[in-house]
């Protein structure tokens, strides 16, 4: 039984299963992307779309499409021998409540988007074929829909089916799925700590050269979990250094930040530059970073990492 989300009162967790394509489960190479295996330790891209209903705590399953393949590997100029997909191969936890996005869709609205985390990849996903052949999964309404939308939200009782035939072909992911539709993702739960306590003392960054305070806008709204309204999404937390007398994004990662958080971090510190002020910077406080970003960074100057660690988290 999925449970109510721990920090939404008498909203029903829910249920989602989302369709991607390929140029978003594979890399330039043809591989699959690495940031999607909650193994890897590396960041997922921060936005991933979503239905406006998603909620902070839902649960979403990952159908990778095999449209477009073809030319998206002839566009990127790669030769592979990676086949088309029809499967689902991975379950995300959504990690705040869905956003509209810049992007425009056909009816005059927006798109959504939500930030998630991975939280288990399939070393057996589940083919097309099994579920149109599974006599119990006629009426899935994806099934129905052909797969053609991005997000179908699915009914409990049809998830419970399709995670019944994951877990007979995948060892361990029953305990995986319990522990999830019991709370969060201990990812996010080390992220939201490590953000709760620096709210309560953002003196923490004072041996790191900074001396914050949390922003608080005209509307009174402060700065945790701030949101770029009609922008890039949702800054964990927004503070001004009066040392500097900077404002100052922080982003915080319970993985290494790579290349995909700096184009996070640097869209956040381009929507304060252009609604808030023209002095902002950013920090990462991530679990170190891979060389891309501290590349990056090199050529970045308005942008500082710092470890998790370092600060005295564990």
């Amino acid at each position: 039984m999925v449970k109510k989300a721990g920090n939404k009162k008498n909203d029903e967790r829910q249920c989602w299963l989302w369709v991607t394509r390929p140029e978003y489960y594979l890399d330039d190479d043809g591989s699959e992307r690495s940031e999607l295996d909650p193994s890897s330790r590396e960041d997922l891209w921060g936005s991933w779309t979503c239905h406006k209903d998603t909620k902070k705590g839902d649960l979403a399953l990952l159908w990778r499409s095999r449209k477009l393949l073809g030319t998206f590997l002839a566009d990127k100029g790669v030769e592979t021998t990676i086949g088309p997909k029809s499967d689902i191969a991975y379950l995300f936890q959504v990690s705040d409540d869905a956003k509209p996005t810049t992007d425009k869709i056909p009816s005059g609205g927006f798109r959504y988007g939500c930030e998630c985390v991975p939280v288990y990849k399939f070393k057996n996903p589940l083919t097309i074929s099994e579920i149109k052949t599974n006599p119990y999964l006629k009426e899935l309404n994806a099934l129905k829909g052909k797969f053609e939308h991005s997000a179908f939200r699915i009914a409990i009782e049809d998830w419970n089916k399709l995670n019944k035939l994951l877990s007979a072909k995948n060892d361990g992911y029953k305990k995986v799925l319990n522990r999830v539709q019991k709370g969060m993702s201990l990812r996010i739960v080390t992220e939201e700590k490590i953000e709760k306590r620096l709210v309560n003392n953002l003196g923490l960054l004072r041996p790191f050269g900074y001396n914050l305070n949390l922003y608080q806008d005209n509307q009174g709204e402060n700065g945790q979990q701030y949101n770029c309204k009609g922008g890039p999404g949702i800054m964990d937390l927004l503070c001004y250094d009066k040392k500097t007398k900077k404002y100052v994004v922080i982003e915080i990662k319970n993985v290494r930040a790579n290349q995909n958080t700096v184009g996070q971090i640097l869209s956040y510190i381009g929507w304060v530059k252009k609604n808030i002020s023209s002095k902002a910077k950013g920090l990462v406080i991530s679990r170190g970073m891979d060389n891309k970003f501290e590349f990056a960074m090199e050529a970045n100057p308005n942008i500082s990492q710092l470890d998790i660690e370092d600060l005295g988290f564990k």
